[in-house]
């Protein structure tokens, strides 16, 4: 740890002048903080009471399932629509699958190819590609069936385990694809509801096969032996959004699974057995496989799992498994203000609640207190835990920890031992706290490349003075004294109005300053990119208003161009074009679905400096 803190000092000293290269010396060898996080690592304070396990390094997240939990075969490790499924029959399943792929001529290198919500098939198969040192390629069901097609061969794989709901759009092109076995996966085969919902039928004269089949059809070979950990070999490849390109795989390492939940164990979180976590992250984001599965089954804590991105849903889930841990995106936990869900919450508790975990999107102040007032009073004493990360990185980069709290903005601190930020100008100069600037990560659990696409992974990487490799997240933020980061917005995120770049993220910060939004998503017009648009979610209390008073609707618009004329001072990022809604729409991600709130302008108000125009009805 002191060799790299001395590493990061010589790197910044070369780009000081002699006089400010003292001044950090002079402070590093007192032992008081440089103002620079990647020599400080101030983070590491927090860390330094925590006993540390690290029980899961040098192994396979096959190895370390069974590790852990192969002598409590009776404990529940998966819940799924009313079925509740042993950790002895979890790791059952788990070799029937192994040796099903291998009848199917799996071998350690293969890439199996997984296209589902996460049922708990989907943790077999995951676990017995594992155990094979197979690599499981996990595609969202949400590309046109070209692409989909083009992630499959572009890594050769020969079987394809797809959910039945999903095989509808697939099929065609599937059926093109003589090489390949498609393995039919009832989505409720696991659920008690299997009986009686109606699912795809495999056409045994393609080649489609039906899962029962699959299994059936290993049974008579010897259980399998389990491929043992190598450094850097491939576990999982997932794939980027493609929100800045042709999407890309990233491929991850079985290192990338087993450094993270071991830091974690390490950062405080209480990862004792028989406790549960309900999570609906799917698995072809990183999260979902190795937080939202790896994760908490390699420790003993059981999943709770539900696909449904519906806050109703979500709140009617909370209290049905009532687990310790909550694992889903940031928009889900709006829901607990919802009006509806209040009522369902009505003389319910929430005292189980401890580890309530978001990511993915900003929350306002108010609406952190409005959430944590819920918990408050349904007796939990939980905080709303933040974090981020991005599948290059191994999905997390950074945490919130139970022992501290950090600023509401903020996003936690670098995971212990793993993983260093720093925030770096264009030119690769490290910048001090509170100075915002570029993010990015030396992490241990990043991806190992982008795909067969050298150009791209090279983009990704920069490889400073002393060889060291770094991760170029694309985010913007900054980094506290405590260590915290602070994630402002994709780099990515502008418009130019009249010839001047202006971040969106900056704009909508000074909006939420208002205190009268919720939420916020700047745009710009779909017609105009000169025109900038604020999609607006009022807060409870002026949403109400208004519905008495349409009239007060101008009054509030002028004071968001006030806030912001005040926090900007630009008269460029004053927005003059509005939508307000009722709430965000979620993407098949749940993350805000930006493509659909940019185009969806119908009820655009238009305020100038002493006239507003309603153009056609407010939603």
């Amino acid at each position: 740890m002191e060799k790299e803190k001395l590493r990061n000092l010589k790197r910044v000293l070369s780009t000081l002048s002699q006089e400010e290269a003292e001044k950090v010396v002079n402070l590093f060898e007192s032992g008081q903080k440089t103002g620079y996080a990647t020599i400080d690592k101030p983070w590491d304070e927090f860390y330094e009471s925590i006993d540390k396990n690290n029980i899961f390094l040098n192994t396979t997240p096959y190895q370390g399932l069974i590790l852990n939990n192969e002598q409590f075969p009776n404990e529940i490790a998966l819940e799924y629509f009313g079925a509740k499924i042993t950790f002895g029959e979890l790791i059952k399943n788990i070799d029937a699958v192994a040796k099903s792929l291998e009848e199917y001529d799996v071998k350690k290198g293969d890439f199996v190819t997984i296209c589902s919500t996460t049922t708990p098939e989907v943790v077999y198969a995951f676990y017995a590609v594992s155990k094979l040192g197979a690599v499981a390629n996990v595609i969202s069901p949400f590309y046109e069936p070209e692409d989909f097609m083009n992630r499959i061969n572009e890594c050769e794989s020969n079987i394809i385990i797809m959910v039945d709901k999903f095989m509808p759009k697939f099929k065609d092109v599937l059926n093109k694809n003589k090489m390949s076995n498609v393995i039919i996966l009832p989505m409720m085969n696991s659920s008690i509801l299997k009986y009686v919902t109606k699912g795809y039928k495999a056409d045994e004269s393609r080649n489609e096969i039906q899962w029962k089949q699959f299994v059936k059809d290993g049974r008579m070979r010897n259980v399998s032996e389990f491929d043992p950990y190598e450094f850097n070999k491939p576990q999982a490849m997932v794939y980027s959004s493609g929100t800045t390109g042709a999407s890309k795989g990233i491929l991850l390492s079985v290192d990338s699974f087993q450094k993270l939940i071991n830091a974690y164990g390490n950062s405080g979180f209480d990862t004792s057995r028989l406790q549960k976590v309900y999570q609906n992250i799917p698995p072809w984001h990183s999260t979902g496989l190795s937080l939202g599965i790896n994760f908490p089954l390699s420790y003993g804590v059981r999943v709770c799992t539900d696909p449904r991105f519906d806050h109703d849903v979500f709140i009617k889930n909370v209290l049905k498994f009532k687990p310790e841990y909550i694992l889903t995106n940031t928009s889900m936990y709006q829901g607990f203000t919802f009006e509806k869900s209040l009522k369902r919450l009505n003389k319910k508790s929430l005292s189980f609640l401890k580890y309530p975990v978001e990511g993915g999107e900003p929350l306002t102040e108010q609406d952190i207190q409005n959430i944590e007032e819920v918990f408050r009073t349904h007796g939990s004493s939980a905080r709303l835990l933040n974090g981020y990360g991005e599948c290059e990185c191994g999905a997390t980069i950074t945490t919130d920890i139970t022992g501290h709290k950090f600023s509401n903005n903020a996003s936690g601190i670098p995971l212990p031992e793993i993983t260093t930020v720093g925030i770096f100008d264009d030119d690769f100069k490290e910048l001090k706290y509170g100075e915002r600037g570029n993010v990015v990560v030396r992490t241990e659990i990043g991806m190992i490349e982008y795909f067969k696409n050298q150009e791209a992974t090279e983009k990704f990487f920069h490889i400073d003075s002393d060889g060291v490799c770094w991760s170029q997240t694309g985010d913007i933020g900054y980094i506290n004294e405590d260590g915290s980061l602070v994630v402002l917005g994709r780099k990515s995120d502008y418009s130019v109005i009249n010839g001047m770049k202006i971040f969106n993220f900056d704009i909508e910060r000074a909006i939420l300053k208002s205190g009268i939004v919720k939420l916020c998503e700047i745009q710009t017009h779909p017609e105009n990119d000169n025109e900038l648009v604020a999609h607006i979610v009022w807060e409870n209390e002026i949403s109400s208003n208004l519905k008495q008073n349409l009239g007060l609707l101008d009054s509030y618009l002028k004071t968001i161009q006030d806030t912001v004329r005040e926090e900007m001072g630009i008269e460029e990022a004053i927005p003059y074009s509005f939508c307000t809604r009722d709430s965000f729409p979620s993407a098949h991600s749940g993350k805000r679905d930006i493509k659909f709130i940019k185009e969806d302008v119908e009820g655009l108000v238009k305020l100038n400096t002493s006239l507003s125009k309603k153009i056609n009805k407010i939603k």
